[in-house]
């Protein structure tokens, strides 16, 4: 199979999925849109929810690659834990469609259905990193899972807000101070 044309129909699809949301986006609009057939797309992603499944694999992959190379031995846990959350915000200014379609996926049934080995394996440092960070005071360190939760929502929402506020004018002091705060109620 053609990797160029593989590649043109996830970027067309998360572009549609993004615009349309998954449920009206058909793929015959995703086909017209790619500038394919139907069966050309079937051929290559059988199913519409294989189709919504691996662009959520490949951000994810994408986005993981890029904040696990943050990661270093010597970095203290609050060193560790801001490289990561200024990687994973700029990462997601810089690549607003993958950061749209991350937040489309996982507020959507699909996620409930499909968790994926491969691109959740990547986030294991990340996990790691986190729950070592906890101070054992704090009610994370009783629910490790709503320390999860809460991170992944207050990196999104420093996210978007840059994203989409455009009233940041000091982006690195923005991501710097949300850290601190998220920071601050884990150690406290």
């Amino acid at each position: 199979m053609d990797e160029l044309k593989r590649r043109h129909i996830l970027d067309t699809a998360m572009k549609l999925f993004n615009e349309l949301g998954f449920h009206a986006t058909p793929t015959s609009k995703i086909a017209k849109k790619a500038k394919i057939s139907v069966g050309t797309l079937f051929n290559y992603f059988p199913t519409k929810e294989a189709l919504i499944q691996e662009i959520y694999i490949q951000v994810k992959m994408h986005s993981a690659k890029v904040f696990v190379q943050q990661l270093e031995e010597n970095y203290s846990e609050h060193d560790n834990l801001k490289a990561m959350w200024k990687t994973v915000i700029k990462w997601g200014i810089e690549n607003p469609e993958e950061f749209h379609y991350l937040e489309l996926f996982c507020n959507s049934p699909f996620k409930k259905e499909f968790m994926h080995e491969k691109a959740m394996d990547s986030y294991k440092q990340f996990r790691q990193t986190i729950l070592a960070s906890i101070s054992p005071s704090t009610i994370c360190k009783e629910y490790p899972e709503y320390s999860m939760i809460y991170i992944d929502n207050a990196i999104h929402a420093a996210t978007k807000f840059i994203i989409e506020s455009h009233e940041v004018s000091d982006v690195d002091h923005f991501i710097d101070s949300s850290f601190e705060l998220v920071w601050k109620g884990f150690r406290q």
